[in-house]
């Protein structure tokens, strides 16, 4: 069984704390450079999960939703300093909906309709 590793792409401060947690970190200051990386960490099968902050990969959300995944990796949008956007969310709530037939976290990130 392949022994995967985790990533973190984003700006320094969010990398920098996820580093605290074992994950690897690559900054980047651009979506153009994060949505590169991206799809560099996706292709050479050694991720299991990448987390993306949700301000560089909102420019980006149709070019990353084509990115070719199977099982691995996990591309997940994670808030970053600047607090949510709720990109993430949406993107769970989709799933979830799509997997039970029914909404069952609510209309928005906050449980708001």
């Amino acid at each position: 069984m392949p022994l995967y590793k985790i990533a973190m792409i984003g700006d320094d401060s969010t990398v920098s704390g996820f580093a605290a947690a074992g994950v690897v970190g690559f900054p980047a200051r651009e979506s153009a450079e994060a949505l590169a990386r991206l799809r560099d960490l996706a292709r050479a099968g050694e991720y299991a999960i990448i987390f993306i902050t949700e301000t560089l990969a909102e420019p980006n959300l149709q070019e990353i939703a084509r990115i070719p995944t199977g099982s691995v990796p996990a591309i997940i949008l994670v808030p970053d300093q600047g607090g949510a956007r709720g990109i993430g969310f949406r993107k769970i709530q989709i799933a979830v909906e799509k997997a039970l037939g029914i909404d069952i976290l609510g209309k928005s990130p906050q449980g708001k309709e």
